[in-house]
């Protein structure tokens, strides 16, 4: 029996096992990140240099020529207007897209190698048989629809960004590319197969004069036949929300190109909406997310940890969003239309 003085080292050992797992590093990013963003939003001083980017960035023609009012800012104010106004293209958006379709091909190289070393004996272990992993081919198909969400609005950021000079901060930036790093990595870190390290869980058994693992997994096919309810009811429920929010992307970058001016959005299909490409975002990777659930788990945590992120991200912009309507187009033709979430918010 171990002394207590082990028995503590064994803990500790445990809980640093657990704070390397990966699957908890990632749902910390997306709640951090998000506890981030409502704490910048909360503040009145970080929302207004932080927060707002493109054409929200810039302040009404009645409101900028309060600035030189200002008395001397003290050397906080100095310092947050310092780290403000270190900013990046608004058009450097695209970069999000090329990372993101970069890290899905590199994923499936690396799911390709590791199926490819023994494609009929990819196993799960017996003694982790409880376990709650995602199929293999439960990972493909997420992959292929992260891949499609990545190339898709990089065709987007090319065919639709406008010559516009707008600018977002440098942080906004930062956190992008994060996210779209790791949310490629959410898509199959909670499998059976480790593809850092080109492998899969489990122990090797003796069968044949062969070593293998001990309970196949499926591939694309065999989690199709068996989940045939949800791939029908996910698969065109995802890719509704891609088409709908290509549609909504196509009708703004017409209305930013064929007036001279900025114009209230007033899409037919989304007439009580403001931000319903917003509205698409958030509904592919919910949807990911119950797709991508494990087995015996009603959704995929890492992915929804990842939803949250962007439903506050997006939430925070709507936000700020209906505030310049109401600016530039006045209360009495914004009040009644709803951010991103119908009849609710």
């Amino acid at each position: 029996m171990p002394s207590h003085t082990e028995a503590y080292r064994l803990r500790d050992m445990s809980l640093l096992w657990q704070l390397q797992d990966p699957v908890l590093l990632l749902r910390l990013f997306y709640l951090a990140a998000s506890a981030l963003i409502f704490v910048i939003q909360a503040v009145p001083a970080l929302r207004s240099r932080f927060l707002a980017y493109g054409s929200r960035a810039t302040p009404p023609s009645s409101q900028s020529s309060d600035a030189s009012k200002k008395q001397e800012p003290s050397a906080v104010v100095q310092a947050l207007d310092h780290l403000a106004s270190l900013r990046v293209p608004h058009r450097w958006f695209t970069h999000f897209y090329v990372v993101s379709v970069a890290c899905s091909v590199l994923w499936g190289i690396q799911m390709w190698r590791t199926l490819s070393i023994s494609p009929v004996y990819k196993y799960y272990p017996s003694w982790e048989v409880g376990i709650s992993y995602m199929s293999m081919g439960q990972i493909q198909l997420a992959w292929l629809l992260m891949l499609l969400q990545g190339v898709r609005r990089l065709v987007e950021s090319y065919q639709y960004t406008s010559s516009s000079k707008s600018q977002m901060w440098f942080g906004h930036y930062i956190l992008g590319i994060l996210f779209y790093v790791t949310v490629n990595m959410a898509i199959w870190v909670e499998g059976p197969c480790n593809f850092w390290h080109v492998g899969c869980h489990g122990a090797f058994v003796q069968e044949n004069d062969r070593m293998v693992l001990a309970k196949p997994l499926d591939n694309l096919n065999g989690f199709v036949q068996k989940h045939q309810w949800k791939v029908a009811c996910l698969v065109p429920a995802i890719l509704t929300a891609h088409a709908l929010q290509h549609m909504y992307h196509a009708y703004l970058y017409r209305l930013r190109t064929e007036t001279a001016t900025y114009q209230l959005p007033s899409h037919p299909m989304f007439p009580n909406l403001l931000c319903p490409h917003y509205t698409c975002e958030i509904a592919i990777y919910l949807l990911l997310s119950f797709l991508a659930a494990p087995t015996g788990s009603p959704m995929n945590w890492t992915l929804l940890c990842a939803t949250v992120f962007v439903t506050v991200n997006l939430g925070v912009t709507a936000s700020g969003t209906k505030e310049w309507y109401v600016q530039r187009f006045g209360a009495d033709k914004v009040e009644t239309r709803n951010r991103m979430i119908l009849w609710l918010w």
